[in-house]
């Protein structure tokens, strides 16, 4: 929803745009001048269309349309997908190649970036699963007791083993939770 200074500005934009949609009095409009005023700009764009005449059509010569063909469709269907595909593919194969992706979090690169993180207080503790919370205690003791409301009969599990086993895993936690959940 927007603020009421937004309101406000577009209200005050849109009386002052009125102003703009309404003829001026006769008595408020400026006096004619008895001479003639010159604008270069305005005589240059009154000559463009007559300068149009002077120019030759924009039609690519037979020779030069065949040496062009000769050099740029060997160019750009050959030489420049080689070349990038090549670069590619020797990039592929190196050590640090696609370190952000979730696929390859072992690479040193990746290791360093994660452990550049850790070193920042804010990210210290971010593969806490309790990170942020400000009463983490109340949260596992609601947590156990919706756990033991809600848990089929006969279930062995509890809420402080599966809050032990999650903090020393390296794996985002919703992934587990939703295989938990749906098995």
């Amino acid at each position: 929803m927007a603020r009421p200074g937004h309101l406000i500005l577009l209200a005050a934009a849109a009386l002052l745009g009125l102003r703009y949609c309404f003829l001026a009095s006769p008595e408020q409009l400026p006096k004619a001048k008895s001479g003639v005023d010159f604008n270069p700009a305005v005589a240059a764009s009154a000559a463009l269309p007559a300068l149009t005449m002077l120019a030759e059509d924009a039609e690519a010569k037979y020779g030069d349309n065949r040496k062009w063909s000769a050099v740029l469709v060997p160019l750009t269907t050959l030489v420049f997908p080689i070349t990038a595909f090549g670069v590619f593919v020797l990039y592929s194969f190196t050590e640090d190649a696609f370190w952000r992706s979730p696929a390859n979090p072992g690479t040193p690169k990746a290791k360093a970036a994660e452990k550049a993180w850790r070193e920042h207080p804010l990210f210290a503790d971010i593969k806490d699963p309790m990170f942020g919370l400000l009463n983490p205690d109340d949260y596992e003791k609601g947590l156990e007791e919706a756990w033991e409301r809600a848990k089929p009969a006969g279930s062995t599990v509890t809420v402080k083993e599966k809050l032990a086993k999650l903090s020393k895993q390296n794996a985002p936690h919703w992934e587990t939770w939703n295989k938990v959940s749906s098995a």
